[in-house]
């Protein structure tokens, strides 16, 4: 037997002798798997997702002809101001006029910044939580 042959005989021998699934293996549906949810209770900060990297410069680059959005976040949720993406953008945040003056305007703060949006070129959304400054 040729050495090509004798490895594909012990690889479908080694394939076969594994089970697919575990003997103890229980019937998942969309939202239970046996007596336990199989999904985790959703966390209030975890629905924006994946949030990307937003520069200090493009924060600071914000002007008089963008759009500011402010949405208030998880207002009934703890939620830390470590999280988020804009721990390392409130000090910029506070430094844009703009910025400052859409947030005062709506009672908020730089500090109460959760996390930022660039949406386009002309539109920033600023979520916000008030952190019981």
């Amino acid at each position: 037997m040729t050495k090509l042959a004798l490895a594909a005989t012990f690889a479908v021998a080694m394939l076969t002798s594994f089970s697919a699934l575990p003997a103890n293996a229980q019937r998942c549906t969309a939202n239970y798997c046996g007596d336990q949810p199989s999904t985790p209770e959703p966390n209030c900060g975890d629905q924006l997702g994946v949030l990307k990297r937003v520069l200090p410069a493009e924060v600071l680059g914000v002007d008089s002809h963008y759009r500011v959005w402010i949405t208030e976040f998880c207002t009934h949720e703890t939620l830390m101001r470590s999280d988020g993406n804009a721990a390392y953008l409130r000090t910029a945040i506070a430094k844009n006029d703009v910025l400052t003056d859409v947030l005062t305007e709506r009672g908020f703060h730089a500090d109460d910044v959760y996390a930022v949006k660039m949406m386009g070129d002309d539109t920033i959304n600023l979520y916000v939580h008030n952190f019981g400054r």
